[in-house]
């Protein structure tokens, strides 16, 4: 079983987020951590605390996602952080490069992470970090993606949600775009990518977004449990990959303290998942992706 949305932060940071965010210049970060209004579902972890949560519910490996820093320093600073924890422990995490197209030089920055053993890009969010899907770094990120095969991740909010701390719009039709002018790249768009999958039901749309997947993470704070069966009964279970958004606390009536075990279940419960779904959702999709 692999979560393919997670993220994870050293002691300097969970113990004085608000700190850390200030002398990083990270003032979203620190709006959807420590919200001025709403209510605070950031949970945090320790290693040894990650790892005994994977081990209770049988997750054998989790994808550290970057965050999407406003900051491009933040962004290296985070990917040292991964290239640490893969290094320590190989056999539990994959790590994901985070990336801000204004670096001097971001494909010398991705090389250096492929070459720590990181198989992805992303978590990306355009609209908090201020550049737009066509801007001409971010262009060469994207062939540096597609040629490595490695999976993007994009953070995605849907159109007509509901106004929450943080919430900047992703508009989707950056997602159909990319699609469309980079066919080989793998796309995974986080948070059920913000109902787009439902557009999968225009036939031409669906036959333009064949490399398009979408995670699950932090689904439990968005839509009801229904979500789950009619993602799969739309675009097949092929494309729908199980993540959490650890340490993030989904289910904020129950959590005390961030799990995996507790949307494992209620996935189970909920959608009636056949043997081959279960496979795809909680493994075979994700580790599809992966260029490993």
């Amino acid at each position: 079983m692999i979560d393919a949305h997670t993220h994870r932060y050293p002691p300097e940071v969970y113990l004085n987020p608000q700190k850390f965010a200030l002398k990083q210049g990270e003032s979203h970060w620190l709006e959807l951590i420590a919200p001025t209004n709403g209510s605070d579902l950031q949970g945090w972890s320790s290693r040894e605390a990650m790892i005994a949560d994977m081990d209770r519910a049988s997750v054998h490996k989790a994808v550290l996602l970057g965050w999407y820093w406003q900051n491009p320093e933040t962004c290296i600073l985070h990917n040292e952080w991964h290239a640490e924890w893969i290094k320590e422990d190989p056999e539990r995490f994959y790590a994901f490069a985070t990336i801000h197209p204004s670096l001097r030089n971001p494909i010398d920055e991705l090389k250096k992470r492929q070459e720590q053993g990181f198989v992805g890009m992303g978590e990306i969010h355009l609209g908090v970090q201020g550049f737009s899907m066509q801007d001409p770094a971010w262009i060469e990120c994207i062939k540096f993606a597609t040629e490595q095969s490695w999976p993007v991740n994009f953070h995605v909010t849907e159109p007509v949600g509901h106004e929450h701390p943080g919430r900047v719009p992703t508009p989707l039709e950056d997602f159909l775009w990319l699609a469309r002018e980079f066919p080989e790249l793998k796309i995974i768009l986080a948070h059920a990518g913000g109902l787009f999958p439902f557009y999968e039901l225009n036939p031409k749309v669906r036959n333009e977004l064949r490399n398009v997947y979408y995670d699950l993470a932090a689904c439990p704070l968005l839509y009801e449990s229904s979500i789950y069966r009619k993602l799969i009964d739309t675009v097949g279970h092929k494309k729908i990959i199980w993540g959490t958004d650890y340490p993030l606390k989904i289910f904020p009536k129950v959590q005390s303290k961030p799990d995996f075990s507790t949307f494992i279940k209620e996935i189970h419960k909920v959608a009636d998942l056949s043997d081959d779904e279960k496979d795809a959702l909680f493994h075979q999709n994700i580790f599809s992706l992966l260029p490993c």
